[in-house]
């Protein structure tokens, strides 16, 4: 019987070591934002999607993306400002990056409001939502590091005591008058899909910054994020592991939980409409109401 030569497999990095690169990063991220101060607002040129791109919007990807070169993670990274960038040869992960979600808050609250930096890691080459390795927000002017990693919770760090503390959602099971919603009212298919059925009911001031709506949920100040799948979904991939951490569920308008849904497949050329609730019952109440209301 003839044999059969085997070639060892590449060694992945471990799940501590994930972890420990994206913390890191985001605490560059944090201290990019803080060095730039008000010339962060500066505006440079068009990104993929169109946008007029700020300096801080570059320059905390160059850092977040900087971190990663250093720590030699084979990564392809999916970036707002930046598109992808691929580090290494032979990747085993992909990263998704938003350098500044909530740019309009940046510009008239710098330091003040609550817009962040999004990022997240996945296992593999063409991973799906539920291959989360590692999600984080860095809220700067909170100082509020937000991040889950697989399969050991969800957490807020303050980058400057480094204190950290465990969060969950609110476990809010029923859809009623009290629940408190989040709906991102830039995108058209929001506002009828969502916001048209939602007169009288709790929806909150809208933030213009999906971060904010998403470590809301997180950490149980809210109980609903309505969104829209667009941009490459950064927002969306970036927030995944955060709000599965912490308890909470993301589905489709068709009941069907995201997790399962390739990234780089899933919704990248339309507006689809997600659903992000504190549990999976309450997800598939509010699908309920909003198939049945008119």
């Amino acid at each position: 019987m003839a044999a059969h030569s085997m070639q060892p497999k590449e060694r992945q990095p471990n799940l501590e070591t994930v972890q420990r690169v994206g913390i890191a990063a985001l605490k560059n991220a944090y201290k990019v934002h803080e060095k730039l101060g008000d010339d962060g607002k500066e505006l440079l040129k068009k990104n993929q999607f169109g946008d007029t791109a700020l300096r801080a919007d570059v320059e905390v990807e160059e850092a977040v993306l900087s971190v990663l070169r250093d720590s030699g993670l084979p990564i392809t990274v999916f970036s707002e400002e930046h598109g992808k960038v691929q580090l290494g040869e032979k990747t085993q992960y992909t990263g998704v990056l938003d350098g500044i979600d909530g740019s309009s808050w940046y510009k008239s609250e710098r330091g003040k409001g609550r817009y962040g930096t999004m990022f997240a890691i996945f296992a593999g080459q063409d991973p799906t939502y539920g291959d989360y390795q590692f999600s984080g927000i860095m809220e700067h002017a909170t100082k509020r590091l937000f991040f889950a990693v697989r399969g050991k919770g969800a957490f807020i760090m303050n980058v400057l005591t480094g204190k950290i503390t465990s969060i969950h959602t609110a476990k809010t099971t029923a859809f009623d008058k009290k629940t408190r919603i989040h709906v991102d009212e830039y995108w058209e298919i929001n506002r009828q899909t969502f916001l048209s059925k939602l007169q009288g009911y709790n929806v909150q001031k809208y933030n213009l910054c999906s971060s904010v709506h998403y470590a809301n949920v997180a950490m149980g100040q809210a109980d609903l994020a309505l969104e829209c799948t667009r941009k490459g979904n950064l927002e969306i991939a970036a927030a995944h592991g955060l709000i599965s951490e912490a308890g909470g569920e993301m589905i489709s308008l068709k009941g069907e939980k995201i997790s399962g849904k390739k990234f780089l497949a899933f919704a990248q050329d339309t507006h689809a409409p997600i659903i992000t609730a504190a549990t999976k019952k309450l997800a598939d109440r509010t699908l309920v109401f909003l198939k049945t209301s008119h």
